[in-house]
């Protein structure tokens, strides 16, 4: 079964204790990030991502980003990734 998040409109500092327990409580699960809401992507919670990206592929789970506006995909290149690479467990 997928798990769905739902994330917050802000992923920055503030928001990564969150996602990081949000993301652990689902480690052993396929999980799905829906980011129809989010208009800024920090690089703590990118980072967040990936690592989580990595276990599951790692355990043969699938880790799926969706949703994504033009704005937070631009943020995710000026970071240095793309939502492939994240999804890959890649930075």
């Amino acid at each position: 079964m997928t798990e769905e998040i739902i994330l917050p409109a802000k992923l920055d500092i503030s928001a990564a204790a969150t996602l990081h327990a949000d993301l652990l409580a689902r480690e052993a699960q396929d999980v799905t990030l829906d980011l129809g809401k989010v208009t800024h992507l920090g690089a703590l919670c990118l980072q967040l991502m990936i690592a989580a990206a990595r276990r599951a592929n790692e355990a043969g789970k699938t880790f799926a980003l969706y949703n994504m506006n033009d704005r937070v995909i631009t943020q995710m290149r000026l970071l240095g990734t793309s939502p492939e690479t994240i999804m890959e467990g890649q930075p």
